[in-house]
């Protein structure tokens, strides 16, 4: 008898002739065979990401406030002086932009190689947190160090860009005024354009191999394409990752929540669509058909 033996029997596994679930039937399945897979796969692509979390959090976010115009000063309240309320504030804010950023863009070859991990369990195969993870950070550096370096780059030109057509807006009246108004709400939509492109680009980037400019186009056509779900699926998102960030002021227990169970809800489900849709749209109608000489090209196998 086995260490492990005992009574133990074999259960009876997955019925073969059973209905596939579909949906957030399949999702809701997922996580329950998943979950402790999840928080694993979670807290690594946190722990590796800290780097960029910082930069975000440092360099990033206070962009992203003064180009929104949000106003940090705080009055005096109880036995807590004003810096002091100022201080907290801004910390919270800068911790809300820096997951909300992380969640929705990502973070280079690290977030290549959580699309590969999550695509994996969503198919229902099988994956090395560890192994496959660092393949695939390797196999997709060059492009997800590129895309990266353009994230830092959109973000802090966008909302410089916005923060000065805010400033130019308020300073002017008449049709200037509402010019720069039409050129700051048009700033603010491209790059929400570009950001809801990442729901599907790092999925696009482990299953194909393509060219950085044709990973853009085909992440921003499949954004335009399914643009009602997306946007439903950025607001759900959205809606959960601001639950979490409200209730949990301290950034540090906030990052260890979100990075443990928050993104299996907040994360995940971009993943777990955007995989879904490749699988729908792009894979299946690609194996009807004979694989042209200088187009996209699968990287799994696939034919």
């Amino acid at each position: 008898m086995g260490l492990f033996g005992g009574g133990m029997k074999e259960g009876p596994g997955i019925d073969k002739n059973a209905k596939k679930k579909k949906g957030p039937f399949l999702y809701i399945d997922i996580v329950f065979r998943k979950f402790f897979k999840l928080m694993q796969t979670n807290f690594l692509y946190t722990l590796v990401s800290l780097p960029y979390l910082v930069f975000i959090f440092v360099f990033l976010a206070p962009i992203v406030i003064n180009g929104l115009g949000i106003n940090v000063s705080m009055e005096a309240h109880g036995e807590f002086d004003a810096a002091v309320m100022t201080g907290i504030l801004e910390v919270v804010l800068r911790t809300m932009i820096t997951l909300f950023i992380f969640n929705f863009m990502g973070a280079g070859p690290v977030s290549a190689s959580y699309a590969y991990i999550t695509r994996c369990y969503t198919r229902g195969e099988h994956a090395w947190i560890a192994s496959d993870g660092w393949d695939q950070f390797k196999d997709n550096f060059k492009q997800g160090a590129l895309l990266l370096i353009c994230d830092a780059v959109v973000i802090g030109l966008a909302f410089n860009a916005v923060g000065f057509y805010n400033a130019f807006s308020r300073n002017s009246a008449g049709s200037m005024a509402a010019m720069f108004e039409l050129a700051r709400a048009i700033t603010l939509v491209v790059t929400m354009v570009y950001m809801v492109m990442h729901i599907y680009i790092y999925q696009i980037m482990v299953t194909y191999k393509c060219s950085f400019l044709e990973l853009l186009k085909y992440s921003m056509v499949i954004a335009i394409a399914k643009l009602p779900m997306t946007v439903l699926l950025t607001v759900i998102t959205g809606f959960v990752l601001g639950v979490q960030l409200y209730f949990i002021e301290d950034p540090i227990i906030t990052l260890l929540i979100y990075s443990i169970i928050g993104m299996t809800f907040a994360k995940y489900p971009l993943e777990f669509y955007a995989a879904r849709v490749i699988d729908k749209n792009i894979r299946a109608e690609r194996k009807k058909q004979k694989r042209r000489e200088g187009r996209i090209t699968y990287l799994d196998g696939d034919k």
